[in-house]
This record gives C-alpha cells, structure tokens and sequence, in this order.
C-alpha cells in the first residue's frame, strides 16, 4: 500500500519462547504472542495496533478469531466489561420503575408522565450530546453522564426504599438520568472506533449488541422476581450500581485524545449545525435516518402499544408477552453473531433487506396467532434489529471522518426519538377508529413497503463494506481538513 510503512523497532520479530519436547512427548502449541505493529496512514499519521502472533495454531476457526479480535485490545476490553453490567442494569430498570409508580398512586396517567419525563430530554439534548461528543474528551462525556445517572436512580433507590418517594420526584429523577443517556449515547459511538480500530469495527459493534442481548435475557428473568421479593427500590439500586460499575471501567481508559484533532472553531451551536449539514450533504445518511423515522413511527410503535393488549386479550396474559419478549432477546443475541462473521460488500443494502424480518411479527400479532408462531416471529425481528444496528453504527463510523462521528449519531438517532413517542401516541387514536387488527396490517404492510422504496436510493448501493475499500462519489469524499 502506497505510503504504509513501518519503522524498524516496531516491526521486529518477538522472540517467542518454545518450550524443549523430548521424542514422544505430546507436543506442547505454545500461546500467541502479542506485537504492536506500526505503519503510516492515508493522510500520514501513525496508526498503530496489537498484532497476533502464533493466533493461526490455536483450534479456533478464522471467522470466530475475528469476532473475538476486538477483545484483544486491552482499552477495549474495559470498556466492553463496564458496558455489559450496564446494560445488565438497564434493562432492569422499566420494569422497576412501572411498579414503582403503580405502587404509589396506581395512576396509568402517572405511569405515562413518569415514562415521557425519561425520554423527553433524550430527545431535546441529543444533537448537544452529540456536539459534545465530538468537541470535548468522549471518555470525559461518558463518565460524566454514568455519573448523573448513578446519582439519579440512586436517589431513586433511597427515595422508594424509604418510602419518601412521589411521582413528581420520580419525574425530576428521570429527567435528569435520561439527560444523562442523551449525552451518553453518541459519545459511546465515536469512543468505540477509536477504541477498536476501523478493521475491527463490525466486531466491536456485533459485541456490544451480543452483550446487551444477553444481559437483557438475564435480566428479563431477574427484574420480575427482584422486584416481587425485594421490591422495585432494590432493582434500581442496582441499575445504579451498574452505572458506577460503567463509570470505574471508563476512568481506567487513557483520557482519549480525539478532543485535540477536532474542530474547535465556534461553539456547541455551531457544532450542531455542522452535524446537521454533514448529514444533510451525505444522501445515505439522510436516506437511513428517515427510514429509521418512519420504521419507528409506523412499524414499531404500534406493537409496543398494542403487543401488550394483544397478549392480555387473546394469548393469556403477562407470561405470554414475557415469552416473546424473551424469544426477541434471543433473536438479538442470535443477530449479534451474524453482524460479527458476516461481512456485507453492501452492508447498507443488506440492512435494509434484512428489515423484511420485521414483518412477519405485526402480521401474526394482527390475526393473532399462537404464542409459538409469534415467539418465532419475535426471534426474527430481534435478530434483524441488531443486525441493522451493527451495520449503520459501522457504516457511519467507518466513513465518515472522526470529528463527526458523535454528532452524526446524534442527528441519526433523533429521527427515531421523536418518532417513537409519536407513533405511540397516535397508536390508541388509530385502533379507535380502525380497530387493532388493520393497524398491526398497516405496520406489517409498511416493513415491506418501506424496504422496497428504500432500496431505490442510488446511494443505498454505494456505500461499501469497511473491508472494502470505500465506494467513489459525492456522499463518500472526506471534508478537507481546515
């Protein structure tokens, strides 16, 4: 490759040590070494990462080798660990905090407050999230936020365990831990790829999903009975416990030096209309944000208002609907390993192929059908769920240039945020005047349709896999550096 060069002293052989076996002595496959191999970048910056010497004789076949490299980083490993406790923790605090507030008042229109106040400043402080995330220390961003949500469900948890707790403290309490999160979440993307390297992106990403897969099963199966035995206090003492957990890991990784090569002309305004114009002048980016809107507005929303009644109706109530959540998790659990051993030549394409999945699990909600056949539907849709995630977060973080990478997330995730609410909102008015069974059609009709029209866009088939070099165009040429 023109201009990649490694120095001398970074490249020299490490002695490996072989260990003497005598005539008929069982032969000893000493462990793979680990070198740090340096060469010269595109634009000549140094880039340098761990390389595996010795890897190819241990049994373990290439495609697993490769959804494990990004493991092999030690900074990256940290992370992971602090990542899969949270996600162990997140999952179990909707649960908690539903019979938190049915236990105070009993109020669904309490239940619902105290819901919106956690989604509400995600959606109006992502795009500062997000500016922040490319304009301060990614790692500095993200153990501040764990910090806020470890004191706001904490004192969530000592106000329920006192039992001094109101709905109105719950909402402040939740504002301030969804705050948190919108601050969170597109920092989290840009500090994975400079964590794991772009070879290893579409690993890293397949293994944050696997462990928030896994974590969400276990948890599905631990929140009902903590919250039974304990009560819902104890299950977000320890949500919180697992955002101090997050915030050690994250304060062992070196302060990342990203904040030093990003623009820092104007303020956080100016960085979000920046975001914004980068995602606007980019046909792709723009093209997977309206899909994810409308994905959530018109296909999801309607199942996570009527999957419930549904279930409670026709399927036999709460441990029906448990069943297939936990057959969704599996089918996530079973997408993480797709999207670390698959590597699409066109993963955008791929990923909204793979969204045909989706369809089938509002269809047979709609009729409906037997537990079993929805459980299998639910596999399906969970698996095509993490496989589309992995391949847009790999996408934008593969092609576009670093100093936009939290931003961009920002102004891709903010279409869904709103639309979500919105569908949810609008999903009782619809079954009012349509009934339940042609707004499920409606959704199962969309997922088709959507993938069709969506397929169209030129720029869907442009954008090539991050082993791939990267597809010529308007939507793929790197700003110049100012």
């Amino acid at each position: 490759m023109h201009g990649a060069r490694s120095s001398p002293e970074h490249n020299r052989a490490t002695p490996v040590h072989r260990p003497r076996v005598q005539m008929g002595a069982r032969r000893v496959v000493p462990p793979p070494s680990c070198e740090v191999v340096c060469r010269r970048g595109s634009r000549g910056h140094r880039v340098c990462a761990p390389s595996w010497r010795g890897a190819e004789r241990w049994p373990v076949s290439g495609s697993v080798r490769m959804m494990l490299a990004p493991l092999a980083v030690r900074d990256f490993r940290r992370y992971y660990a602090g990542q899969t406790a949270s996600a162990f923790g997140d999952a179990l605090t909707p649960l908690a905090i539903a019979f938190a507030v049915l236990g105070l008042t009993g109020s669904p229109v309490d239940l619902g407050i105290v819901v919106l106040s956690t989604r509400l400043p995600v959606i109006l402080l992502t795009l500062l999230g997000g500016a922040a995330g490319d304009r301060f220390s990614r790692r500095t961003v993200m153990l501040l936020a764990d910090l806020t949500r470890f004191a706001a469900h904490g004192v969530t948890a000592v106000l329920l365990l006192t039992g001094t707790a109101s709905v109105w403290m719950l909402v402040v309490l939740q504002l301030v831990a969804g705050a948190g999160s919108a601050f969170f979440n597109p920092a989290a993307v840009g500090l994975v790829a400079s964590l794991a390297g772009r070879e290893r992106l579409q690993a890293a990403n397949s293994l944050i999903s696997l462990s928030r897969s896994t974590a969400s099963m276990l948890a599905l199966g631990t929140a009902g009975a903590l919250v039974a035995l304990a009560g819902p206090g104890w299950a977000i003492a320890a949500d919180a416990l697992t955002f101090l957990v997050s915030a050690a890991f994250l304060y062992r990784l070196p302060a990342d030096l990203a904040a030093e090569r990003l623009q820092r002309g104007g303020g956080l305004l100016a960085s979000i209309r920046g975001g914004i114009a980068e995602v606007r002048g980019r046909s792709w980016l723009w093209v997977w944000t309206m899909h994810a809107a409308v994905t959530n507005l018109i296909v999801v929303s309607p199942i996570l208002v009527l999957g419930p009644y549904v279930a409670d109706r026709h399927l036999g109530g709460a441990p029906a609907w448990s069943a297939i959540g936990i057959a969704y998790a599996a089918g996530g659990l079973a997408g993480g390993l797709v999207g670390a051993r698959w590597r699409p030549a066109r993963p955008m394409a791929a990923a909204i192929l793979f969204f045909l999945l989706m369809a089938p699990f509002p269809a047979l909600l709609a009729l409906p059908a037997d537990v079993w056949l929805l459980a299998l539907a639910a596999v399906a849709a969970g698996l095509q769920l993490v496989v589309y995630n992995v391949l847009q977060t790999t996408c934008i973080q593969h092609h576009l240039p670093e100093r936009f990478v939290a931003r961009a997330t920002s102004v891709t995730m903010l279409g869904g945020l709103v639309a979500a609410p919105l569908g949810m909102a609008l999903a009782g008015p619809a079954v009012a005047l349509l009934g339940t069974r042609p707004v499920l059609g409606v959704s199962a009709a969309t997922a088709v349709l959507l993938t069709a029209v969506t397929l169209v866009a030129p720029a869907v088939w442009r954008i090539r896999g991050d082993h791939a070099a990267p597809a010529s165009g308007p939507d793929l040429v790197p700003e110049p550096t100012r």
